[in-house]
């Protein structure tokens, strides 16, 4: 929203595989107002006290959004040419704690994007039946 400045968005899958853009569903990839139909899986600056304001132009100039997938276009999008991204921003490997999981768990650039994270394997295991 307005005055969230210097924000980082980075090799993420967003959304999820039953959107389409419009006009075959209400979907499209951004928008900077106005606000409303079809949502944007990017909405930036907006100020949620007056949705009819323009978007906080300095929102957009400070966020930085590389190698991020949308299922709206089906796209990983760059600012510049496409660059490979390490399994892990901070990692120089595979956690043990990913046993026979799936590393990275996330692959924007895979057929499939996103695989079970660990600790939900966990969590879902401890469930009563």
């Amino acid at each position: 929203m307005a005055g969230s400045w210097w924000y980082t968005f980075v090799g993420n899958v967003l959304g999820y595989p039953a959107m389409s853009p419009a006009p075959h569903r209400s979907f499209r990839y951004e928008s900077s107002g106005p606000w409303g139909p079809p949502v944007p899986m990017w909405q930036l600056g907006y100020d949620p006290e007056n949705w009819k304001k323009p978007a906080d132009p300095r929102v957009l100039s400070t966020t930085i959004r590389e190698g991020n997938y949308d299922y709206v276009t089906g796209e990983v999008h760059w600012s510049s040419d496409p660059h490979q991204l390490p399994d892990s921003l901070y990692l120089t490997g595979k956690p043990a704690f990913f046993g026979e999981a799936r590393w990275p768990w996330v692959d924007p650039f895979g057929a499939t994007k996103l695989h079970q994270l660990p600790a939900r394997s966990r969590f879902e295991a401890m469930k009563e039946p």
